[in-house]
């Protein structure tokens, strides 16, 4: 029994401290609960992943047309490949493309980038109630990074 406790409690001072780690590159991890409740709403992480799209986005549609292509997001790639940052987005390209276009055309727009966010929080959001815990938000950005709950 003592062996489990123990277990326990090194499990729980590992996910603290994991949690407390800044995020790669230095920077600290982004805290989507913004009214401090200890609950991140939809509207708290869909408020959160915006600002970080429109940077993306601005970066990646290099023609301004509101539309990133395959071949700008295989540009945006390689130059970040080139500057040391690795790729936007993590995983192929072409199937990053393929995952997100949700209307098949071709090209992602900041809707469907938009849409990502939504589907990215129910799948977090593991025991339905409608916000994300700080073990739900820890488990999506381990799976993120291919680490420990990645699927």
């Amino acid at each position: 029994m003592t062996r489990i406790l123990l277990a326990a409690a090194a499990a729980a001072l590992l996910a603290t401290s994991a949690q407390a780690q800044p995020a790669p590159g230095g920077r600290e991890p982004r805290n989507p609960d913004a009214d401090k409740d200890g609950k991140v709403t939809l509207a708290e992480f869909k408020a959160s992943q915006a600002k970080r799209q429109d940077r993306m986005f601005a970066r990646m549609d290099t023609n301004k047309d509101g539309r990133i292509t395959q071949a700008e997001m295989d540009a945006a790639r390689k130059a970040a490949d080139a500057a040391g940052r690795g790729g936007p987005g993590g995983g192929g390209g072409a199937s990053m493309l393929a995952r997100l276009d949700t209307n098949k055309d071709g090209a992602l727009t900041k809707a469907e980038m938009g849409a990502m966010s939504e589907r990215r929080f129910k799948a977090a959001d593991s025991n339905n109630d409608g916000w994300l815990s700080k073990g739900e938000l820890l488990t999506m950005r381990q799976g993120m990074r291919g680490g420990a709950g990645s699927q």
